[in-house]
């Protein structure tokens, strides 16, 4: 049964796709399953519409962010290929997805439904056992950061950052913009320019011309605070 998305689900999990163009590989397979793409900041998943289908990221970037994330830096996240959401909800018999997901690029997602999803795995061996490894490569990232999100502030990622860049060059030029600073650290964007701010005020940094620098005296100060610190 479903020997067509059961094939689908086999070439994505073996990677042999071209992740800048997947149709030619999927195409004559996309039985139940449907490969759709977004453009940058497309929605992909709305928090709260109910829970019918698998979506696999197998291109692209997305982010994921719980409503409460608009005011909160710390239930941000960022994944990349391969992913598979919608199935911690499915699992957990949860009825409706418990975050957005937006896409941070252009994306290619194979779409399937639950009740399809579940016969595949009940049924190949393979697929189950690939949909065990990549949810193990997702938890193993999640705890990760979840790890270091309870040990160390958000400001404090920022700070221990800056701290080993400027470590290599004096004076440090941040060459990111913020929303890519944000990116990278895992940090809300108007999380990250209010603790910009207060750095400028503690006389870790210094904003020029909107590019974060870092001179000498800077660097001492942020030595004072970080230079201990592994994370």
């Amino acid at each position: 049964m479903y020997s067509k998305t059961s094939k689908a689900l086999e070439i994505v999990f073996s990677g042999a796709y071209n992740p800048i163009n997947p149709y030619p590989a999927l195409q004559e397979y996309l039985a139940e399953a449907r490969l759709l793409d977004f453009q940058k900041e497309e929605t992909i998943i709305s928090q709260g519409d109910p829970c019918r289908y698998i979506y696999i990221l197998i291109s692209g970037r997305v982010s994921v962010l719980n409503c409460i994330s608009w005011d909160n830096d710390n239930v941000i996240d960022f994944i990349e290929p391969l992913d598979i959401m919608g199935l911690v909800e499915y699992l957990n018999k949860i009825s409706a997805y418990t975050a957005f997901v937006v896409a941070q690029s252009k994306c290619y997602i194979l779409r399937i439904p639950l009740s399809v999803f579940e016969t595949i795995i009940r049924e190949n061996a393979y697929i189950c056992y690939q949909t065990l490894v990549t949810m193990g490569a997702s938890l193993k990232s999640n705890m990760d950061r979840a790890e270091t999100n309870q040990l160390f502030h958000s400001k404090d990622i920022l700070g221990h950052y800056l701290f080993l860049q400027a470590q290599r060059k004096t004076p440090y030029v941040c060459p990111l913009t913020r929303k890519n600073l944000a990116e990278t650290l895992h940090i809300n964007l108007r999380t990250l320019y209010r603790h910009l701010s207060d750095f400028e005020e503690k006389g870790y940094i210094e904003l020029r011309k909107g590019k974060i620098i870092i001179e000498q005296k800077n660097l001492e100060k942020l030595s004072v605070r970080y230079g201990d610190v592994i994370l």
